[in-house]
């Protein structure tokens, strides 16, 4: 193999479903009642890459809750990756707060906006 193919190894793509680019607000919900700001960078059907802020640790839980705030949605993520600023989660649920009907909607809409009120 040439230089030129191990290059384009390096780079080939090893996700199967296609990405969508954003630049979308999002928070974090972490331990012990914490909130961090994130960005949203791009997201897939099984999950979403997020920019932590500057001087934010990579040192997050494996499960934590995440705010889309653009698209209203509550998600349960698992964090599989981290190469600093950036972290890949992978979506284990979502929940609307504007279409989501249930026994467990009102908890989560309270959730909702306890959270995108917060660090306003």
């Amino acid at each position: 193999m040439d230089g030129d193919d191990a290059t384009k190894d390096v780079w080939r793509e090893k996700r199967g479903e296609w990405r969508e680019p954003a630049h979308d607000p999002a928070r974090l919900l972490i331990e012990r009642g914490d909130v961090l700001d994130v960005l949203i960078v791009d997201r897939s059907i099984k999950g979403m890459r997020l920019r932590l802020p500057k001087g934010a640790t990579a040192a997050l839980n494996v499960t934590v809750t995440a705010l889309d705030l653009s698209r209203a949605t509550i998600h349960q993520v698992k964090v599989i990756w981290k190469a600093y600023p950036d972290i890949g989660v992978q979506v284990q649920s979502s929940f609307n707060v504007r279409t989501g009907e249930g026994p467990q909607a009102a908890a989560m809409r309270r959730l909702w906006l306890k959270a995108a009120a917060a660090g306003r």
